[in-house]
């Protein structure tokens, strides 16, 4: 009370003690409580004090009314989803978080609130009898007038007594004793609006359990979107009895799923959380499946009887990306590809998981983007022994903004304990699917769709599995040897070409005469050397490169050098007169154009030897988004680049012209293949040097790239020839206007 009214505690104590009609309190789980509906009246005729009034408090407000001012701010401020605009249903949902909500949760937490709503459909939907009792309890409250602590706590009792016959954990006396009805008649009006409610409105409820406690990475529930996708894909094939196991069970999302394609199929779920447990018991049991859970430690693979049960289906969003505070041991452990890192879980999880399935079972498991690339040595190993083994059947890349609480980009792997597996490996990328939705980006079910149907048709063997993606996916099966040489990448990306879209240059047209003298003259220069260009048709080649050209990654044909580590640049001393230092502000139209660089002191800058520029080094930025480039100048050899850029330098032992390879490197559908190389970062994007030299260049011969780098060089010298005559006739408008205005100039 003394949060909401903007007041210490010492307050309420004083206006307690001093004034015999103050609200007496209540006690209710051994603790004791005001009634809101009761203090609010009491403060309607209580004035805040001039020196005391709060941001967008009025002279004349008084204690009341900055409590409701308060409840309002607290309310979610996102608009529900479609579902609470449309039908019955729907409309119900939207009374359940109106005012209402406010009303019964008081100044309780809105996760005890939610709870309470689930628990409630939960009871209707999974035993008639005892939903019977509950609309008895309302309409005796309603008879006899009966405070909303009994019967908050007579519900309570109830909902505890159905999940304990559904062999799951209790929680609702816990969970309702957090709230703070006003009236017994709102938890009868909440209860009435509650029955009926079909499933759509339980994924709704917790969709918003979600949004509204903000919960970390091992809490958060998995978008319907998501479990979909993983679900069609699992259960697609084969009949009879099956086990399905999820050893992080969330809100049961996984599991219900599975159930739900499969008629008949037992599931098994574990979780180190109470209160998930508790969520997917109540999820489960609402979609009538009778699960097995089980609480269990955060690590399941530390447990003695880890080998102990196997199943046919795995289905699970683990906890990713978590740093352990101390380094395990992992050595003395039984890993069927070798232990993991002692830092991290990532490949931990897909480990005892894979241990987990029957002869022939598969899995389809969340990991994160970065576990497909990982250059760290340990789980580069582990992911080239799943991958040799055929552990490994396929990765989906989805795109970002999925998961409400979090923009984190997540892949689905799905694997497999089969021993007749296929020599190659399906990679999907959907990073570009999916539409915006406020914050949020969504897959529809047509797009999920498609992307099972691609997988259904790529272990079918049929040749145009690709062509299922729906909404901007791709797809491509890679053998596991090119994935070897390719340093284990599961990233669709190292193995699809760039697409280039040539098109007929626009019209050029001069610069109209004015009075810039040598800018004008350079810029008319560079407009007729562009338009003496000669663009004629190729003819046509027997191959899909004209004759004479190939593709070679880019590792190949230059040495890639990304630069030192932010700590060790900023640390060197700096000097007037030492080495500059280039850095992203630096490029611009393709090359170094520098203004007050920062310099290092030049017995320091020896010391950074290999991050010394020559002519024809090409830099671009690695860090944040990805773009600019720029081709070093005789003028800058000898300058040092800063910790956001890499430098291409291109071998002396080929045949490789610089501006081409700028040309290149700057072609949109390679700007593009690098930017999605770089959104693998859970924060900043970035792309490493090795994952740069994936890149496949198209090379024609010498002669033929030092006609195409010539021509596009005369383009660039317009672009920038114009754009410094644009900056001077800007500086001369200005001094022009000033002397004008001034008096000193006259116009005619």
């Amino acid at each position: 009370m003394s949060e909401l009214a903007g007041v210490r505690r010492e307050t309420i104590t004083t206006w307690a003690s001093r004034h015999s009609d103050f609200p007496k309190a209540r006690s209710s789980g051994g603790r004791e409580y005001l009634h809101l509906p009761s203090v609010l009246a009491w403060l309607e005729s209580r004035p805040i004090p001039v020196k005391s009034l709060q941001d967008g408090e009025s002279e004349g407000a008084t204690y009341a009314d900055r409590i409701r001012r308060v409840l309002r701010e607290r309310r979610p401020r996102e608009r529900p989803a479609r579902l609470a605009d449309d039908g019955p249903a729907g409309r119900r949902l939207t009374e359940l978080y109106g005012p209402l909500a406010d009303r019964v949760r008081g100044s309780g937490p809105q996760g005890a609130y939610l709870y309470f709503l689930l628990a409630l459909v939960t009871v209707q939907a999974s035993d008639r009898r005892a939903w019977a009792i509950v609309r008895d309890l309302v309409a005796e409250a309603d008879q006899q007038q009966r405070s909303a602590e009994d019967l908050l706590k007579d519900l309570a009792r109830i909902v505890d007594r159905v999940l304990r016959d559904q062999g799951q954990m209790p929680g609702a006396v816990a969970a309702f004793e957090k709230l703070r009805p006003e009236a017994s008649e709102d938890l009868a009006y909440v209860v009435r609006l509650c029955e009926g409610l079909g499933q759509e409105a339980f994924w709704f409820l917790l969709d918003r359990f979600e949004e509204w406690t903000q919960p970390d990475s091992a809490e958060f529930f998995t978008p319907r979107a998501v479990v979909s996708l993983m679900a069609d894909t699992l259960c697609v094939d084969g009949e009879g009895p099956a086990r399905c196991f999820d050893p992080h069970v969330r809100g049961g999302e996984g599991l219900a799923a599975a159930a739900g394609r499969r008629p008949g199929l037992s599931v098994v779920g574990e979780s180190p959380s109470a209160t998930s447990l508790q969520l997917a018991g109540m999820n489960l049991a609402f979609h009538g499946v009778e699960p097995d859970l089980r609480e269990c430690t955060a690590t399941p693979w530390d447990r003695p009887d880890r080998h102990g049960r196997k199943f046919d289906f795995v289905i699970t969003n683990p906890p990713f990306n978590q740093k352990a505070s101390i380094p395990r041991d992992r050595t003395g452990q039984d890993w069927p590809f070798g232990p993991p890192p002692a830092r991290s879980d990532n490949y931990a999880w897909p480990q005892y998981i894979h241990s987990s399935l029957k002869p022939g079972g598969r899995a389809a498991v969340v990991m994160p983007n970065r576990a497909a690339v990982s250059d760290d040595e340990k789980e580069r190993a582990i992911r080239g022994k799943m991958i040799e083994q055929g552990a490994v059947e396929s990765v989906i890349w989805l795109p970002r903004g999925l998961f409400p609480s979090t923009p984190v980009a997540v892949t689905i792997w799905i694997l497999t304990a089969s021993s007749r597996t296929r020599g190659d490996v399906l990679l999907i990328d959907a990073r570009k699917m999916g539409r915006k939705d406020g914050k949020r980006r969504r897959l529809s079910p047509d797009e999920w769709g498609g992307i099972v149907e691609c997988h259904s048709r790529w272990k079918r063997g049929e040749a145009d599995f690709a062509g299922a993606l729906i909404g901007g996916g791709t797809a491509v099966s890679v053998s596991r040897e090119t994935i070897r040489r390719s340093e284990d990448s599961l990233d669709p990306s190292d193995y699809a070409e760039p697409v280039i879209e040539l098109s007929a240059p626009d019209a050029l047209v001069p610069y109209p005469t004015d009075a810039l003298g040598a800018v004008r003259r350079r810029a008319d220069d560079a407009d007729r050397v562009a338009a003496s260009l000669v663009v004629r048709e190729r003819a046509a080649g027997s191959g899909e490169l004209p004759d004479g050209w190939c593709r070679v990654p880019l590792a190949e044909l230059c040495d890639i050098q990304t630069g030192p580590t932010y700590r060790r640049l900023k640390a060197a001393p700096r000097s007037p007169d030492g080495a500059p230092i280039i850095v992203r502000g630096h490029l611009r139209d393709r090359r170094v154009v520098m203004a007050d660089p920062d310099r290092m002191d030049r017995e320091a800058a020896r010391r950074f030897g290999r991050f010394m520029l020559e002519p024809d080094d090409i830099l671009c930025v690695r860090t944040g988004a990805t773009g600019p480039l720029a081709l070093v100048g005789p003028e800058h050899a000898g300058c040092l680049f800063d910790s956001g850029l890499t430098r291409i330098r291109r071998s002396s032992s080929v045949d490789l012209d610089p501006w081409y390879l700028l040309a290149f490197l700057s072609l949109p559908a390679t700007q593009n293949w690098i930017g999605n190389r770089a959104a693998t970062a859970t924060a900043i994007d970035s792309i490493g040097g090795k994952r740069l030299g994936h890149l496949l260049v198209t090379l024609p011969p010498l002669g033929e790239q030092q006609r195409i780098g010539a021509a596009l060089r005369a383009m660039d010298d317009q672009i920038v020839a114009h754009r410094d005559l644009a900056e001077a006739a800007e500086r001369t408008r200005a001094a022009l206007a000033t002397n004008l205005v001034a008096g000193p100039l006259a116009v005619g």
